[in-house]
């Protein structure tokens, strides 16, 4: 569900979808998000910054991750505070969704990240399977 910006309160997990992914990071209040940002489309050397709202948008539709059980927005805004200016991203273990979940919830998780790997788990399940189909045909044969 989009909504506007007027709807948000500090501490709320916001993300944008792109084209293959979502981008996340955690509102701040007057306009502001702390996220994983880097030069040449986040990806040259990411760190943890503070941006305008619309340069975290760039033009797309703003989302609102909603927790059954999460922290205080208040304990939200402080732990992304404190981790600002921070590097080490990597995509499958510290991505922006991490960030934003871990000062959501105090763990890191992404969703998109167990979809990608499930989908790999996937894919390398069915061409095991068809190996060991096209072995046990050629035994078979022999």
């Amino acid at each position: 569900m989009s909504l506007s910006k007027e709807h948000l309160s500090p501490g709320d997990h916001i993300y944008v979808k792109r084209r293959l992914y979502s981008h996340h990071g955690i509102y701040t209040g007057d306009g502001r998000v702390i996220h994983y940002t880097g030069e040449e489309k986040e990806k040259k050397d990411p760190s943890v910054t503070e941006t305008d709202i619309d340069d975290f948008l760039k033009g797309g539709k703003l989302k609102k991750r909603d927790y059954k059980t999460r922290l205080a927005l208040s304990e939200t805004v402080s732990l992304a505070k404190e981790h600002l200016s921070d590097k080490g991203y990597s995509l499958t273990l510290n991505n922006c969704e991490h960030f934003a979940t871990y000062c959501s919830t105090g763990m890191k998780k992404s969703s998109q990240v167990r979809t990608a790997a499930a989908g790999f788990l996937g894919v390398t399940l069915a061409v095991a399977g068809t190996v060991i189909g096209i072995r046990r045909k050629k035994r078979e044969w022999m």
